[in-house]
């Protein structure tokens, strides 16, 4: 796994809130999240969450951002361009195109399974929107997290090793192995061999004919066409505030790689955006979502996703 970010980045003028983060720095720092909400030309808007007291900087990064983001990927086939739809609206949301097939929020806790999660996410949500809402199922991360030695369970992983996963093994129910790593100190290796009821069967869903996304149109497409896609970007230390609005990054201090799914696009005051889904619960941001603006955090670099497999 490539090395993580330095602790600090030095504060490039363009930013418009110096912010001189240390590695003891409480993650919800009110003074940096009083001078997001005083300007109101950033376009959002910032609070302080429960879930991120007696927390530091340090910690946080050791935690939650383990994603290692690849400079290049020649070896997964590409979306051919074709497929690109020349009616792309403005602005498009999966939950209202597909009402019966929203994923829920899920929360990751402590543990750098964000590759996990945003993939199982992504694999559920096209298998539900796939056969007309009649598979609708919520899937195990926590079977990624001990059985994907290809990745580095609470340590964080590669996108692209998660859906390697999922074409080769694929991944139970939730309810046949639930999430145990929040608390973080889970390591891969110790594979379960049957749910823990007893009773259950472990069935596996899997992904095929995973691609790699590059470009814009392409991604709004893949969106449109087949559901939710996967995205890994670089998350600067304000993230962990944010509230409503479209978020930009407005500090220099990089924490790391973190995977979400992209459910949609739009523009909002002047922005264009991508619709997210988090993996820290249903009360950080709008409910669990996010609006990222296009090209934050090199959220287009890295984009996957798999058909499912039914």
């Amino acid at each position: 796994m490539p090395p993580k970010h330095n602790n600090t980045h030095p504060v490039h003028p363009t930013h418009p809130i110096a912010n001189h983060t240390h590695a003891n720095t409480p993650v919800n720092d009110k003074s940096l999240i009083d001078r997001i909400n005083s300007n109101h030309t950033h376009g959002w808007k910032a609070t302080e969450y429960s879930r991120f007291d007696n927390m530091t900087i340090s910690q946080l990064r050791d935690n939650l951002f383990g994603l290692s983001l690849m400079s290049s990927d020649e070896d997964t086939p590409r979306m051919a361009n074709i497929e690109t739809r020349v009616d792309i609206p403005m602005n498009f949301d999966a939950r209202t195109q597909w009402k019966g097939c929203v994923p829920a929020i899920r929360d990751q806790q402590t543990c750098g399974a964000c590759w996990a999660f945003s993939a199982n996410y992504v694999l559920a949500h096209r298998l539900c929107i796939a056969t007309n809402g009649q598979t609708n199922v919520v899937l195990s991360p926590e079977y990624q997290v001990q059985c994907d030695t290809m990745n580095k369970a609470c340590q964080g992983g590669y996108l692209k090793y998660s859906w390697t996963f999922l074409e080769n093994t694929g991944t139970p129910l939730d309810t046949c192995i639930p999430y145990a790593s929040g608390g973080g100190t889970f390591s891969s290796g110790t594979c379960p061999t049957q749910c823990k009821i007893a009773s259950m069967s472990m069935s596996k869903y899997k992904a095929k004919n995973t691609v790699y996304i590059s470009g814009i149109n392409n991604i709004k497409t893949a969106i449109m066409t087949y559901g939710s896609v996967q995205a890994g970007f670089t998350v600067y230390r304000d993230l962990t505030g944010y509230k409503s609005g479209v978020y930009k990054h407005l500090v220099s201090t990089v924490l790391g790689g973190h995977a979400v799914a992209l459910i949609g696009f739009g523009v909002e005051g002047g922005s264009n955006y991508w619709l997210a889904a988090n993996s820290w619960g249903p009360n950080w941001g709008m409910s669990g979502y996010f609006k990222i603006a296009q090209g934050e955090g090199g959220i287009e670099n890295q984009v996957y996703a798999g058909e499912p497999v039914y």
